[in-house]
């Protein structure tokens, strides 16, 4: 057996991260050799995940990576609010984030724990259970999403404390230069912002579900009714009152909340004049909060 010192359980905890305590006795079991005692603490995390498998994740953060065209958000859910806001919470999120983003590959959360992100030596499953093994959480990758375009950007918005998370696809007709990527991308940082406060359902009204539509106008059409309102009238009426109601759930359709003399859609399609392009629509946005 190997002489187990000091320095080799320091060297073996700034490897992984886990106390002193359980270092040196992972040294023990693995007669000091700090590969496998690391392989050893490893194990420790999976067996913790097994036991705590069934606690509620209620906690979490999200994280985005953008790059090249593309980006993802995800979010890492967890058992509580402290194990959230730890800083190897916060590099786990951003690892999981930056292997999403640079990979073209259909994922699923079972699918990316078996890959290995780039500069690490161990897969997302590994590196996930040291992080059990440190923080004795259930911890999980609830879900994540990726977006990429040909012509345009990508862009993301991380409210403070990483509870919401927001990513945005602008589109253009045509390839823009480094320049116009970054006027454009400032554009999809300020719809991020506003989707962050907001919280649109969807786009634009094609995006609304057919059954959510169809409630609302039953809604409106009873208030209606119950105010007075002649039969024959109800459906003119009803086209305002649709349109507040767009105005509340589509993105295009919300009042910009930098400027509430301009919607989102007049917002994003002014840009492209000063971006230098024909148009700029909205490809496609996806919003995260933790607990929601």
């Amino acid at each position: 057996m190997k002489e187990i010192t000091v320095e080799v359980i320091k060297q073996l905890r700034e490897q992984t991260g886990v106390g002193m305590m359980d270092c040196k006795k992972a040294l023990i079991e693995a007669n000091g050799d700090i590969e496998a005692a690391a392989e050893v603490l490893r194990k420790k995390g999976i067996a913790v995940a097994a036991k705590r498998s069934d606690n509620e994740t209620n906690n979490g953060r999200v994280a985005a990576s953008v790059a090249n065209g593309a980006g993802a958000l995800v979010e890492i859910a967890c058992e509580t609010d402290f194990a959230a806001n730890t800083e190897d919470m916060g590099k786990f999120a951003d690892l999981v984030a930056g292997h999403v983003a640079s990979t073209n590959a259909a994922l699923d959360p079972e699918t990316i724990l078996e890959q290995t992100s780039a500069g690490s030596k161990l897969s997302i499953k590994e590196n996930l259970d040291e992080l059990i093994s440190k923080i004795t959480e259930s911890i999980r990758i609830k879900r994540f999403a990726r977006y990429a375009v040909e012509h345009g950007v990508v862009n993301a918005y991380i409210h403070p404390g990483a509870s919401i998370g927001v990513m945005i696809a602008l589109e253009t007709n045509s390839e823009l230069s480094d320049d116009q990527k970054s006027k454009l991308a400032t554009v999809a940082k300020d719809v991020c912002m506003h989707i962050a406060v907001m919280n649109p359902l969807c786009i634009d009204s094609d995006g609304i579900p057919a059954d959510t539509l169809a409630k609302e106008q039953e809604i409106i059409k009873e208030q209606l009714r119950q105010s007075g309102k002649p039969e024959a009238m109800l459906d003119k009426i009803m086209v305002g009152k649709l349109r507040k109601y767009y105005e509340e759930i589509c993105l295009i359709n919300q009042k910009f909340i930098k400027n509430d003399k301009q919607s989102i859609g007049d917002y994003v399609t002014s840009s492209a004049k000063e971006v230098g392009v024909e148009s700029v629509t909205v490809k496609a946005f996806v919003r995260y909060g933790i607990g929601r």
